[in-house]
């Protein structure tokens, strides 16, 4: 009866140990999904991967899409717009602008093509066949220009603020500017003896004799000084 005992009891053992040998190796070759993907780790470290080195399919499209953007921003070309000065001539500027110096003119009867425009497209960039360098702007904003086409079509260029021009009077005598018909007080009013103009060519009038003192002629930035009255005599400005 021991013996029976003995041999059930040790039965029953070596099934034990066999089912915990098998327990161990089912939890060693099953690891759980928080070891495949640790919470707040697996996340950055996927999210790092795929953006240092992303699959070949999606740079590819990333690429076809940058691309995309660009040439649908720049397709298609500008429209062709036509200039023509009708019934008088036209100043030609460096800029959009009548603080711009003139660079040329543009002649009753001439057409060009136009390339550019200003913000508000008052003003195009033209190839001006009169001008020193072969460009130049025109104002729209006149009776003597004919548009053929949407001139705000055209691609947009942005120029520089041009630097201020003066007229200074510095005699003691007034003077008047023409065309425009503007006043410079004697030189002793300064600094009220000189005003601003735009860039192109004046004739100055000695006030007191009503005669002509001379021509001159005001660019982008400068001063030009009056320092002779009717009488041919010169004066300094203080």
């Amino acid at each position: 009866m021991n013996s029976h005992f003995m041999g059930v009891r040790s039965a029953v053992f070596l099934g034990a140990v066999a089912l915990a040998v098998l327990a161990c190796n089912l939890q060693f070759s099953m690891p759980s999904e928080a070891q495949d993907a640790p919470e707040g780790v697996a996340a950055a470290t996927i999210s790092a991967s795929v953006a240092a080195e992303p699959p070949a399919a999606m740079a590819t499209q990333t690429a076809t899409e940058s691309a995309t953007a660009t040439v649908t921003a720049t397709a298609g070309p500008p429209p062709i717009v036509t200039i023509a000065a009708a019934g008088g001539r036209l100043n030609v500027r460096r800029g959009p602008g009548a603080e711009y110096d003139t660079v040329g003119v543009f002649r009753d009867g001439q057409s060009t093509v136009a390339t550019a425009r200003n913000a508000d497209g008052s003003w195009v960039l033209i190839n001006a066949p009169n001008t020193s360098k072969g460009l130049g702007w025109i104002t729209l904003k006149t009776q003597y220009t004919t548009v053929t086409g949407d001139a705000l079509g055209l691609p947009l260029m942005e120029v520089a603020v041009a630097l201020p021009a003066y007229i200074r009077n510095c005699t003691p005598r007034e003077m008047l500017v023409n065309p425009g018909g503007a006043i410079l007080l004697e030189r002793s009013s300064s600094p009220d003896n000189q005003l601003q103009f735009f860039p192109g060519e004046y004739s100055v009038f000695d006030q007191t004799t009503e005669t002509t003192v001379g021509d001159v002629t005001v660019f982008e930035g400068k001063t030009i000084d009056i320092k002779k009255d009717s009488s041919g005599k010169s004066f300094s400005c203080p």
